[in-house]
C-alpha cells in the first residue's frame, strides 16, 4: 500500500469513476457525523483553521481501468466520499439560480463524465440499494427520488446553505467550494492492482485494520511539518519505530499515551481520533509537534523498558518480567507514568520496584481469590492521574488499592488458598506463574520452565476406587472431600510426569514425585498419606508463602467503602460546550459539597472540559494546568479558540456562565428550577497553598461530595470564629487542624483527616486547664452526644476518632460546632 495526502478535488478531477463494491454496507450518515462535518467545514471556512483532516480513503485500481478512463473500487472511506459528494450536489443547487455557470463547472468537472453513457456517467458511483436517490441528487431535479440517508444529507446541507447564505456578505456561500473541493484533507492510500479489494475490505473493517491507526497519526504528524518534518522523523518517528519493531507494540504506545492524556475516558476504538483530537489542537505550530513527537519517543522508551526489562536492576526486572508474563497490560498505564516519574527524579528504582510489587501482588490476590478481572482495565486508569508526584508512588498505589478495589486481604488469602478452586481461575499460564514464584520461596535453585512443566494434581481430577477407600480410611465422605479440595491450591504442584503420573495410587505418585527437584513438590511428598488434613496443612504452608510473597493492603484501609461517586460532577463538566464556561461555585452547589473540596477534585482528575471551569469571576486559576503534564497549550488561547472572551481584567464573558440552575436543566434534574445563585466564595485552587489543595483533593476523593461539603462548612466556620486552619505535611495523608493561639500557646481540639478525625486528648493533657482529666472527659460526653460518635473513656488521654462521614447528619454537625465553639470559649478565658 501506498498512502498520499490528497483532496476531493484531485480524488474526482479528470475522465474517471470510483465505485462503491457491493460488498460495502449502505451510506450511513446520520445528523450526529453531519453536525460535526459541518462544524468542521465551517471552521475552515471562517479561518479557524486552514485545513481539515477527514480521514483515509483506499482505492483499488478495477480490472476494468485504462488509461483513457480510470476506474477505481473505494475500498474504504465510501462513507464520507458519498458525503462530500452530496454537499457538493447541494452546494451547486443552492448557487445555480443566481450563478448557472457554477452548475456547469461542478458537474463538468467533479460530479459527472459528459461523454459517458449510463452508470460511467457518474463520477461516484454508490452500491445499488443507494444509486437511485444518490443519481437523483447528481442529476438534480428529481425531489422525490431523494429518500433514505442520501436524502437526508441532501436535505442537510442545503438547509445548511440556506442559512449560511448573508445577502451582505457575497462570498457567504460560495466559499464553501474552495472548503468542500480543496481545504478538506484525505488520505488516499492505493492498493496494487493484484491485491483482493474484498479482502483488504474486510481487514479494514472487520479487524479494524489497527496497524492503519497508528500510520494514519504517522502520515497526520508530518502533515503539521511542512519544514521539520525529516528533522522529526530522523529524531523521533524513525528511532521510535526501530526501538518498538513489533507494529502491536506501536499501536499498544498510541493508547497508552491517550490513557495517559485521558485517564479512564480512552478507548481503544479511539486512538486516531484521539490523537487527531491532540494536533487539531497544536497542529498550526510546528515546534509543538515536535514536542508531540518526542513526548511519544520517550514514552516508547518506557514501554520499552515494560516490554524488555534487561537492562534494570534484578528487582524491577524480576517484576517486570513477571506482569508481561502475567499478560497484565492493564497496569501499563501505571508503570508507564512510575517511569516517567523515574525519569524527571520524583521517584528511584526502589520506590519503582515496589511500586511493581503491589501491583503483582494485587493481580495475584484477587486471582487467588477467584476475583473477577472485568473491571481492572478501569481501576487501573483511574489510579494513574494520581501519581502526581507528590508523595512516594508506592504509597499511592498502595493506599488507594486498599481504600477502595478490593484487595484481598491476608485472612482473605488464608481462606482461599484453603477453599478456594485455584485450578480452574485465573489463566493456564497464570497459575503456573504463582506456582514457581511459590517454588521460589521455597528456596528452589533451579528457575522452572514453564513450558516443561504441568500442573499436578496429587489427589486427582478422576476419583478412582483405590482413592475412594484410601479417603475413606479416616470416616470421609470421599466424594465431598474430592469436589471440596481437589482444585484448592494445597492439592497442586509442578511436575514434568503428569502424564505419567494420572490416576495412579498416591503410593505410587510418591515414588515418582520423590524424584524431582522441585521445592513446591517436596512439600507434598514428606506425607506417607495424603488426604484432608494433609492438603489443608499443605495449604497454610504456601497461605504464609504467598502472605510473605505478596503484600497486602493497608487494613486500616479496608471496609471503609468511601462514597467516591463524582459522577455528575463529571456530567456536568461534559455538557460544558465550547464558549462556555462555569464557576467551581456553580459546581460545588450543582453537586452539593463546598467549592474547595471540589476545586482540589478538578486539579487532581481527568476531566475533559475542565478548563472550562473558572474562578467565581469568570477568571482562570493561575495554576491551572492539564491532566496530561505533558501538555504545554495555554489555556487562555484554548478558551480564546473556542469563542470565549475576556475582559481586561481577565474575566470571561458572563453571558457565556452556565449557572448551577442551567446545568440542571441541561442534565435534565429534578428541582432544576430550585437552584439559587450561589454565594460569590472566591475559590482558585492556584491560591491554595501545596498542603491545602492536596488535603481537600484527597478529601473530595476519599469521603466524596457530600461529606467533603460539610467538613468544608465546618472549617469555614472556624475559620470565621477565631481558630487558624493549619495543614500537614506528612508524605502521604493530608491532614487540617483548626489551631486556636492564645498567650503563645497553640491549642486544638480536632486532627481532620481525609475519612476521619482524630479528638487531640494526647495534646490537650499537655495544655493548661486541658490537663484536668475531668475537662476532657467533658469535652468526650459533649461529643458523644452527637449521632454516629461513641468515644470510650479510656482513650481520654489517647487520640480517639469518629468517621468524617457522621458530620453528613444535620444533629452531628451542629453538636461538633458547638463544641468547637465552646473550646474556643474556654481556651480564651485561660490566664
Amino acid at each position: 500500500m501506498q498512502a498520499n495526502e490528497t483532496t476531493l478535488r484531485d480524488l474526482l478531477e479528470g475522465q474517471k469513476q470510483l465505485q462503491i463494491p457491493l460488498y460495502q454496507r449502505r451510506y450511513a450518515w446520520e445528523t450526529r457525523q453531519l453536525t460535526q462535518l459541518w462544524t468542521d467545514m465551517v471552521g475552515v471556512a471562517d479561518g479557524q483553521v486552514a485545513s481539515h483532516f477527514l480521514g483515509a480513503v483506499v482505492l483499488a485500481p478495477s480490472q476494468k481501468s485504462t488509461p483513457q478512463f480510470g476506474q477505481w473500487t473505494v475500498v474504504d472511506g465510501q462513507q464520507r466520499l458519498t458525503t462530500l459528494v452530496i454537499a457538493l450536489c447541494a452546494l451547486r443547487d443552492h448557487l445555480a439560480p443566481e450563478r448557472p455557470e457554477v452548475k456547469e463547472q461542478l458537474d463538468f468537472l467533479f460530479l459527472t463524465n459528459k461523454f459517458k453513457q449510463g452508470d460511467l456517467f457518474f463520477k461516484l458511483l454508490p452500491t445499488q440499494s443507494d444509486r437511485q436517490a444518490f443519481k437523483a441528487c447528481v442529476e438534480g431535479g428529481h425531489a422525490e427520488a431523494l429518500s433514505g440517508h442520501v436524502g437526508t444529507a441532501y436535505q442537510f446541507f442545503r438547509n445548511r446553505f440556506q442559512q449560511a447564505d448573508d445577502p451582505a456578505i457575497p462570498d457567504s456561500v460560495s466559499r464553501f467550494e474552495e472548503v468542500v473541493l480543496d481545504r478538506l484533507s484525505l488520505v488516499n492510500i492505493g492498493v496494487d492492482k493484484d491485491d483482493n479489494a474484498f479482502r483488504i475490505f474486510e481487514s479494514i473493517n472487520n479487524t479494524g485494520m489497527r496497524l492503519n491507526q497508528v500510520d494514519l497519526i504517522r502520515n497526520y504528524v508530518f502533515m503539521c511539518l511542512p519544514n521539520r518534518g525529516e528533522h522529526v522523523y530522523a529524531k523521533y518517528w524513525r528511532p521510535m519505530q526501530e526501538l518498538l519493531a513489533d507494529p502491536k507494540a506501536l499501536d499498544q504506545l498510541m493508547f497508552l499515551v491517550l490513557v495517559l492524556r485521558q485517564g479512564d475516558k480512552a478507548k481503544h476504538t479511539d486512538v486516531y481520533r484521539g490523537h487527531q483530537e491532540i494536533l487539531e489542537q497544536i497542529s498550526d505550530d510546528e515546534e509543538k509537534v515536535e514536542a508531540y513527537a518526542a513526548d511519544l519517543y520517550t514514552r516508547a522508551k518506557h514501554l520499552k523498558t515494560i516490554l524488555d526489562p534487561s537492562r534494570e536492576g534484578e528487582a524491577v526486572r524480576d517484576h517486570l518480567r513477571f506482569l508481561k508474563e502475567w499478560e497484565a497490560q492493564t497496569t501499563y498505564p501505571v508503570i508507564m507514568r512510575v517511569l516517567e516519574l523515574r525519569e524527571s527524579g520524583e521517584a528511584t528504582d526502589g520506590d519503582l520496584a515496589q511500586a511493581l510489587s503491589y501491583l503483582e501482588s494485587f493481580l495475584v490476590r484477587r486471582m487467588i481469590a477467584s476475583m473477577p478481572t472485568n473491571n481492572l482495565n478501569r481501576i487501573f486508569m483511574r489510579l494513574t492521574p494520581l501519581l502526581d508526584g507528590e508523595d512516594r508512588v508506592q504509597d499511592i498505589i498502595r493506599q488507594e488499592l486498599s481504600a477502595q478495589q478490593r484487595w484481598v486481604t491476608d485472612t482473605e488469602l488464608r481462606e482461599a488458598v484453603r477453599t478456594k478452586p485455584f485450578y480452574i481461575a485465573g489463566r493456564g499460564h497464570q497459575k503456573k506463574l504463582v506456582l514457581r514464584r511459590l517454588e521460589q520461596a521455597l528456596g528452589g535453585k533451579e528457575k522452572v520452565d514453564l513450558d516443561g512443566t504441568t500442573i499436578e494434581h496429587v489427589l486427582p481430577q478422576h476419583l478412582t476406587d483405590s482413592w475412594k477407600r484410601q479417603l475413606s480410611e479416616d470416616g470421609e465422605d470421599a466424594r465431598d472431600l474430592h469436589a471440596a479440595l481437589v482444585h484448592t491450591l494445597g492439592n497442586l504442584t509442578l511436575t514434568g510426569y503428569n502424564s505419567e503420573l494420572g490416576d495412579a495410587p498416591y503410593e505410587d505418585k510418591r515414588e515418582q514425585l520423590l524424584q524431582t527437584s522441585i521445592e513446591l513438590t517436596k512439600s507434598v511428598t514428606m506425607h506417607e498419606v495424603w488426604g484432608r488434613r494433609q492438603i489443608l496443612q499443605r495449604a497454610d504452608l504456601i497461605a504464609d508463602l504467598a502472605i510473605g510473597l505478596w503484600p497486602g493492603p493497608l487494613e486500616a484501609e479496608q471496609d471503609k467503602a468511601p462514597s467516591k461517586d463524582w459522577t455528575l460532577l463529571g456530567d456536568a463538566v461534559a455538557i460544558l460546550e465550547p464558549g462556555s464556561w462555569t464557576s467551581y461555585n456553580d459546581l460545588a452547589q450543582l453537586v452539593g459539597t463546598a467549592p474547595q473540596p471540589l476545586a482540589g477534585f478538578i486539579a487532581n482528575a481527568v476531566l475533559p472540559g475542565a478548563h472550562r471551569v473558572l474562578t467565581a469571576s469568570g477568571q482562570i486559576s493561575a495554576g491551572f494546568r492539564w491532566a496530561d503534564r505533558s501538555d504545554r497549550r495555554d489555556v487562555r488561547e484554548v478558551l480564546l479558540a473556542e469563542g470565549l472572551t475576556f475582559d481586561e481584567k481577565g474575566q470571561a464573558d458572563p453571558a457565556r456562565r452556565l449557572s448551577a440552575a442551567e446545568l440542571a436543566q441541561r442534565l435534565d434534574l429534578p428541582g432544576a428550577e430550585d437552584f439559587a445563585e450561589p454565594d460569590p466564595v472566591h475559590v482558585d485552587p492556584s491560591q491554595m497553598e501545596k498542603w491545602e489543595l492536596r488535603y481537600h483533593r484527597q478529601l473530595a476523593a476519599r469521603s466524596g461530595p457530600a461529606v467533603a461539603g460539610t467538613v468544608s462548612a465546618l472549617l469555614d466556620h472556624c475559620r470565621d470564629h477565631g481558630y487558624k486552619l493549619t495543614f500537614g505535611t506528612a508524605p502521604t495523608l493530608g491532614r487540617c487542624t483548626p489551631v486556636i493561639k492564645h498567650k503563645g500557646v497553640d491549642y486544638w481540639l480536632l486532627n481532620l483527616y481525609p475519612e476521619t478525625a482524630d479528638v487531640a486528648f494526647n495534646a490537650l493533657a499537655k495544655r493548661p486547664l486541658f490537663d484536668d482529666l475531668e475537662i476532657r472527659e467533658e469535652i468526650r460526653q459533649y461529643l458523644n452526644t452527637a449521632p454516629g460518635i461513641d468515644l470510650p473513656a479510656s482513650k481520654v488521654s489517647l487520640f480517639p476518632s469518629f468517621p468524617c462521614s457522621v458530620l453528613a447528619d444535620p444533629g452531628a454537625w451542629d453538636t461538633v460546632v458547638a463544641v468547637l465553639d465552646w473550646f474556643a470559649h474556654r481556651v480564651s478565658l485561660i490566664e
